[in-house]
């Protein structure tokens, strides 16, 4: 069959790839000058079911609302306006359905399916990459501890390997850890790993080529017809006819589906990171870390330490100092030596789409032809080749290996 996937991030190009590998034909569009420009590319790199955590995790709304006012939260919303009141309200209600922990177990599953995707894919093509083994969570109070004992009851009763270490075994684990920072101890998750998510896309891109997959980048393709929903109209006038169509575009899914009667009910979350040169061996870290109060990232990328987090709703603060100070502040907490950080940092500030009740959307859009693999909001990269091999699968119209109960769209 003759498929198009649109959109270059990793979402789009894994998809892209295992379509290829089930024999279509593919074509991927992207609107953007290049592959995995987007949310794609300077992620945290974060992958494993262990740190993926749902926007609707039980006590989630009060315990921000007490983080915004000491002035503790990552999340900044720059003007009220910005925030779309039917989005909130789902959220909201989201938050306190009594099925709330379904969404974070439905999750964790399709991050643990990923992973195993990942790996199989790694060693099929034989794809090198940045990557170093194993997570550590750092509490630096019991209080985040207990904010994470419903991610960990979950990890689990679905048999994924973690232990909870105390401040002395943490800082003989990562010995670089700062001794002059308050630690309560961590959650270790040593399957779970960090890698460099734009060069595995662009390794996987040159692959799909090989293979027989055709990218065109700078083609915008306008909002899907209801009448000829596999009819591609570009920005350009030009039109492409395809069997089936598969919108990966993250935050631009929602206007590209809007046409034919489907509402995402997606908020635009921005991002930010910091990438640095590595100062000193000894000083980084040698997994990646995640601050639990704050929900910064640190990780070493090569010869690079990057630093993530924040959740940024309108538009960006006047000043790099204002947007980033937080990440610079953990960086310090935990890594002061670690990284060159008073020449040639790299600020990137991505666009995440958040779906209001935290998860993907993955399969058949209700519209004949039409499929959806988007809404991963900052667990793209950690959910990326599990949502391809899934969509890959339903569209050649065999059975799933992953149960996708709760991320279709219908539950909406």
């Amino acid at each position: 069959m003759k498929i198009a996937v649109i959109g270059a991030g990793v979402i789009g190009v894994t998809t892209a790839l295992e379509l290829v590998s089930h024999g279509h034909e593919v074509v991927v569009y992207e609107k953007g000058s290049g592959i995995a420009q987007q949310a794609s590319f300077a992620a945290s790199g974060f992958m494993g079911p262990g740190l993926v955590n749902s926007w609707t995790a039980s006590g989630l709304f009060s315990r921000q609302f007490k983080k915004w006012l000491t002035g503790e939260s990552g999340i900044h919303v720059n003007g009220l306006l910005q925030f779309p009141g039917g989005w909130v309200w789902q959220w909201l209600r989201a938050c306190g359905h009594p099925e709330a922990g379904l969404k974070l177990a439905s999750l964790q599953r399709l991050a643990f399916y990923s992973q195993e995707v990942f790996k199989g894919v790694t060693e099929q093509y034989g794809l090198s990459y940045e990557n170093s083994p194993g997570s550590l969570l750092l509490c630096r109070s019991e209080a985040d501890f207990q904010e994470v004992e419903l991610q960990l009851s979950l990890l689990k009763d679905a048999g994924i390997l973690y232990k909870t270490l105390s401040a002395a075994d943490t800082q003989l684990l990562e010995p670089a850890l700062s001794t002059e920072t308050e630690l309560w101890g961590s959650v270790c998750f040593p399957h779970d790993a960090v890698a460099n998510c734009r060069q595995f896309t662009i390794l996987a891109k040159q692959e799909a080529e090989q293979l027989g997959v055709v990218f065109k980048t700078g083609h915008e393709v306008l909002p899907l017809s209801i009448s000829k929903p596999g009819l591609l109209n570009f920005a350009d006038k030009e039109t492409a006819l395809f069997d089936h169509v598969v919108v990966c575009a993250g935050i631009h899914s929602k206007a590209l589906v809007q046409k034919l009667g489907i509402e995402l009910p997606v908020l635009a979350v921005h991002g930010y990171s910091l990438s640095a040169a590595l100062r000193e061996e000894m000083d980084a870290p040698t997994c990646g870390v995640l601050d639990a109060k704050h929900q910064v990232a640190i990780a070493r990328s090569g010869q690079r330490i990057r630093v993530s987090g924040m959740c940024e709703i309108g538009p960006a603060r006047p000043t790099a100092e204002e947007n980033t100070r937080l990440l610079y502040k953990v960086l310090n907490d935990w890594f002061a030596g670690a990284a060159k950080t008073q020449d040639n940092v790299q600020v990137w500030r991505g666009t995440r789409d958040v779906m209001s009740d935290g998860v993907p959307v993955l399969g058949l859009s209700g519209v004949p032809g039409v499929w959806l693999n988007t809404g991963h909001g900052n667990h793209g990269w950690a959910c990326s080749s599990g949502s391809a091999r899934a969509i890959a699968d339903m569209v050649s119209g065999r059975d799933c290996e992953i149960d996708l109960k709760g991320l279709g769209i219908e539950r909406f």
